[in-house]
């Protein structure tokens, strides 16, 4: 009977090669490429944060003198409305009509607050003045609070 052949270092390095140059030539395919390509791309995007909406900040007056400092964020589709102190509260509105003159929002079942509690049912109405002034119309059953809203410069 013959011993098995003991291998030699040549032996070792050629099969290391081999396995090398294996492993290098399917990563240097085109379709190889193509599919690292995508994936780098559809990562970066899942991964990238969206910029928020352009936000508007004004205060919303009802009949009297006296008013509430709110913040109003677009996004496509819809916005949100804080609304500051004394009422704090918190506003989501989809998009039912939109033209360059008037967008009508439904207000969404708001989330605490009794300010907000009463615009439920309500819309906000937003007649555009430039892309920078807006006249926001919070209108309900109950309430009808309006007010003129700037956009707030971006932070950097």
């Amino acid at each position: 009977m013959d011993p098995l052949p003991y291998p030699t270092p040549t032996d070792i390095v050629l099969t290391a090669t081999r396995f090398a140059c294996d492993a290098l030539g399917a990563w240097f395919r085109p379709k190889t490429w193509v599919i690292v390509l995508l994936m780098g791309i559809s990562s970066t995007a899942l991964c990238t944060p969206h910029p928020p909406g352009p936000l508007f900040g004004g205060v919303l007056h009802a009949r009297g003198p006296h008013g509430v400092y709110t913040e109003i964020r677009f996004e496509p589709h819809r916005l949100i409305a804080q609304v500051h102190e004394p009422h704090m509260c918190v506003l989501h509105a989809h998009l039912v009509h939109g033209d360059p003159h008037t967008s009508r929002y439904a207000i969404e079942p708001p989330q605490g607050g009794r300010f907000c509690d009463e615009l439920v049912d309500g819309e906000i109405v937003i007649h555009p003045h430039s892309p920078n002034d807006v006249i926001a119309e919070f209108r309900s059953a109950r309430m009808d609070w309006s007010g003129r809203f700037r956009r707030h410069a971006p932070a950097h």
